[in-house]
Protein backbone atom coordinates (compact mmCIF):
# COMPACT_ATOMS: atom_id res chain seq x y z
CA UNK A 1 0.00 0.00 0.00
CA UNK A 2 3.03 2.54 0.56
CA UNK A 3 4.54 1.33 -2.71
CA UNK A 4 1.13 2.08 -4.13
CA UNK A 5 0.76 5.71 -2.75
CA UNK A 6 4.35 6.24 -3.91
CA UNK A 7 3.22 5.53 -7.55
CA UNK A 8 0.08 7.80 -6.79
CA UNK A 9 -2.71 5.38 -6.37
CA UNK A 10 -4.11 5.26 -3.26
CA UNK A 11 -6.26 1.95 -4.00
CA UNK A 12 -4.71 -1.63 -4.21
CA UNK A 13 -7.43 -4.54 -4.86
CA UNK A 14 -7.35 -8.21 -4.58
CA UNK A 15 -9.43 -11.25 -4.26
CA UNK A 16 -9.26 -12.68 -0.70
CA UNK A 17 -10.75 -15.85 -1.15
CA UNK A 18 -14.71 -16.62 -0.27
CA UNK A 19 -16.16 -14.89 3.28
CA UNK A 20 -18.18 -17.73 4.22
CA UNK A 21 -22.17 -16.62 5.67
CA UNK A 22 -20.94 -18.20 9.12
CA UNK A 23 -19.55 -15.91 10.91
CA UNK A 24 -18.68 -17.77 13.95
CA UNK A 25 -16.52 -20.20 12.20
CA UNK A 26 -12.35 -20.08 12.78
CA UNK A 27 -12.49 -19.38 8.84
CA UNK A 28 -14.73 -16.52 8.77
CA UNK A 29 -12.81 -15.06 11.74
CA UNK A 30 -9.08 -15.51 9.96
CA UNK A 31 -10.13 -13.86 7.28
CA UNK A 32 -11.35 -10.96 9.22
CA UNK A 33 -8.56 -10.45 11.47
CA UNK A 34 -6.40 -9.90 8.32
CA UNK A 35 -9.04 -7.65 6.10
CA UNK A 36 -9.24 -5.46 9.66
CA UNK A 37 -5.90 -5.00 10.06
CA UNK A 38 -5.31 -4.22 6.68
CA UNK A 39 -8.21 -1.62 6.38
CA UNK A 40 -6.29 0.35 9.34
CA UNK A 41 -2.96 0.48 7.79
CA UNK A 42 -5.07 1.71 4.79
CA UNK A 43 -7.02 3.98 6.91
CA UNK A 44 -3.69 5.32 8.69
CA UNK A 45 -2.15 6.37 5.58
CA UNK A 46 -5.08 7.65 3.68
CA UNK A 47 -5.51 4.48 1.22
CA UNK A 48 -7.97 1.56 0.53
CA UNK A 49 -7.53 -2.04 0.71
CA UNK A 50 -10.17 -3.01 -1.99
CA UNK A 51 -12.10 -6.40 -1.97
CA UNK A 52 -12.93 -7.37 -5.60
CA UNK A 53 -16.11 -9.01 -5.76
CA UNK A 54 -17.35 -12.30 -6.85
CA UNK A 55 -16.85 -15.26 -4.57
CA UNK A 56 -19.70 -14.48 -2.64
CA UNK A 57 -23.21 -12.72 -2.92
CA UNK A 58 -22.73 -8.68 -2.44
CA UNK A 59 -24.69 -8.62 0.71
CA UNK A 60 -22.56 -10.96 2.58
CA UNK A 61 -19.70 -8.72 1.28
CA UNK A 62 -21.36 -5.94 2.53
CA UNK A 63 -22.48 -7.29 6.12
CA UNK A 64 -18.63 -8.42 6.40
CA UNK A 65 -17.53 -5.12 5.35
CA UNK A 66 -19.81 -3.29 7.88
CA UNK A 67 -18.20 -5.74 10.66
CA UNK A 68 -14.87 -4.58 9.71
CA UNK A 69 -16.19 -0.70 10.29
CA UNK A 70 -13.27 1.03 8.85
CA UNK A 71 -12.87 3.40 5.84
CA UNK A 72 -9.75 1.73 4.60
CA UNK A 73 -11.10 -1.54 3.55
CA UNK A 74 -13.84 -1.16 0.25
CA UNK A 75 -15.00 -2.67 -3.07
CA UNK A 76 -13.32 -3.22 -6.24
CA UNK A 77 -17.04 -3.96 -8.55
CA UNK A 78 -16.18 -6.88 -10.85
CA UNK A 79 -19.84 -6.88 -12.30
CA UNK A 80 -18.68 -10.05 -14.72
CA UNK A 81 -17.54 -12.11 -11.03
CA UNK A 82 -20.52 -11.45 -9.87
CA UNK A 83 -22.25 -12.68 -12.81
CA UNK A 84 -20.12 -15.83 -13.32
CA UNK A 85 -19.18 -17.02 -10.29
CA UNK A 86 -21.79 -15.95 -7.08
CA UNK A 87 -24.93 -15.43 -9.59
CA UNK A 88 -25.42 -12.20 -8.36
CA UNK A 89 -27.09 -9.06 -9.83
CA UNK A 90 -24.49 -6.26 -10.51
CA UNK A 91 -26.88 -3.78 -10.48
CA UNK A 92 -28.48 -4.81 -7.37
CA UNK A 93 -24.76 -5.53 -5.98
CA UNK A 94 -23.98 -1.82 -6.48
CA UNK A 95 -26.77 -0.29 -4.24
CA UNK A 96 -25.65 -3.32 -2.27
CA UNK A 97 -22.15 -2.09 -1.72
CA UNK A 98 -22.40 1.88 -2.71
CA UNK A 99 -20.34 2.91 0.55
CA UNK A 100 -17.90 0.92 -0.61
CA UNK A 101 -17.08 1.17 -4.29
CA UNK A 102 -14.05 2.72 -4.89
CA UNK A 103 -13.00 0.78 -7.96
CA UNK A 104 -14.79 -0.67 -11.00
CA UNK A 105 -14.00 -3.32 -13.58
CA UNK A 106 -15.37 -3.44 -16.79
CA UNK A 107 -15.94 -6.89 -17.49
CA UNK A 108 -18.98 -9.75 -19.10
CA UNK A 109 -18.92 -13.25 -18.32
CA UNK A 110 -21.53 -16.05 -18.10
CA UNK A 111 -22.02 -18.67 -15.60
CA UNK A 112 -22.33 -21.83 -17.43
CA UNK A 113 -22.83 -24.55 -14.87
CA UNK A 114 -23.80 -24.13 -11.30
CA UNK A 115 -20.72 -23.69 -8.95
CA UNK A 116 -18.90 -23.67 -5.44
CA UNK A 117 -16.86 -20.91 -5.22
CA UNK A 118 -15.57 -22.37 -2.76
CA UNK A 119 -14.06 -25.39 -4.64
CA UNK A 120 -13.34 -22.36 -7.59
CA UNK A 121 -11.43 -20.08 -5.46
CA UNK A 122 -9.92 -21.46 -2.60
CA UNK A 123 -10.47 -25.40 -2.38
CA UNK A 124 -8.14 -26.65 -0.12
CA UNK A 125 -8.80 -23.94 2.03
CA UNK A 126 -12.56 -25.52 2.51
CA UNK A 127 -11.05 -28.93 2.02
CA UNK A 128 -12.45 -29.56 -1.05
CA UNK A 129 -12.25 -30.89 -4.31
CA UNK A 130 -11.26 -28.31 -6.83
CA UNK A 131 -14.04 -27.23 -9.41
CA UNK A 132 -12.51 -26.45 -12.92
CA UNK A 133 -12.52 -23.26 -14.18
CA UNK A 134 -14.73 -23.93 -16.90
CA UNK A 135 -17.64 -23.79 -14.89
CA UNK A 136 -17.63 -20.16 -16.13
CA UNK A 137 -16.51 -18.10 -19.26
CA UNK A 138 -15.54 -14.74 -20.01
CA UNK A 139 -17.05 -12.80 -23.15
CA UNK A 140 -16.91 -9.41 -24.59
CA UNK A 141 -18.59 -6.44 -23.24
CA UNK A 142 -22.07 -6.67 -23.92
CA UNK A 143 -22.37 -10.55 -24.82
CA UNK A 144 -22.22 -12.28 -21.16
CA UNK A 145 -24.78 -11.35 -18.04
CA UNK A 146 -24.46 -7.83 -17.14
CA UNK A 147 -26.87 -5.27 -18.03
CA UNK A 148 -24.56 -2.56 -19.08
CA UNK A 149 -26.94 0.16 -19.43
CA UNK A 150 -28.75 -0.75 -15.83
CA UNK A 151 -25.53 -1.16 -14.50
CA UNK A 152 -24.01 2.30 -15.43
CA UNK A 153 -27.40 4.19 -14.52
CA UNK A 154 -27.11 1.91 -10.82
CA UNK A 155 -23.41 3.48 -10.20
CA UNK A 156 -24.33 6.80 -11.78
CA UNK A 157 -27.65 6.84 -9.43
CA UNK A 158 -24.98 6.13 -6.31
CA UNK A 159 -22.71 8.90 -7.45
CA UNK A 160 -19.82 6.70 -8.87
CA UNK A 161 -19.06 7.85 -11.95
CA UNK A 162 -15.58 7.28 -11.52
CA UNK A 163 -13.41 5.29 -14.40
CA UNK A 164 -14.27 1.81 -15.44
CA UNK A 165 -11.10 -0.27 -15.73
CA UNK A 166 -11.15 -2.40 -18.37
CA UNK A 167 -10.64 -6.01 -17.77
CA UNK A 168 -10.11 -8.40 -20.76
CA UNK A 169 -8.46 -11.59 -19.76
CA UNK A 170 -9.01 -13.87 -22.62
CA UNK A 171 -10.14 -14.28 -25.98
CA UNK A 172 -8.86 -13.95 -29.61
CA UNK A 173 -8.99 -9.94 -30.19
CA UNK A 174 -8.95 -8.76 -26.80
CA UNK A 175 -8.59 -4.91 -27.98
CA UNK A 176 -11.45 -5.51 -30.65
CA UNK A 177 -13.13 -6.55 -27.28
CA UNK A 178 -12.55 -3.58 -24.94
CA UNK A 179 -13.59 -1.56 -27.85
CA UNK A 180 -17.47 -2.37 -27.38
CA UNK A 181 -17.00 -0.57 -24.25
CA UNK A 182 -17.69 2.76 -26.45
CA UNK A 183 -21.21 1.82 -27.24
CA UNK A 184 -22.55 1.69 -23.56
Amino acid sequence: MEIALEWGTNIITTHIGVIPENQNCWKYGSIYKVCKELAEFADNIGGHFAIETGPEKSQTLKTFLDNIQSKGVGVNLDPANLVMCSGDDPVESVYNLKDYIVHTHAKDGIQLEKLNTKALYCPKYYDLDSCSWNVIKELPLGEGGVDWSNYIKALNNIGCNGFLTIERECGINPEEDIKMLLYF
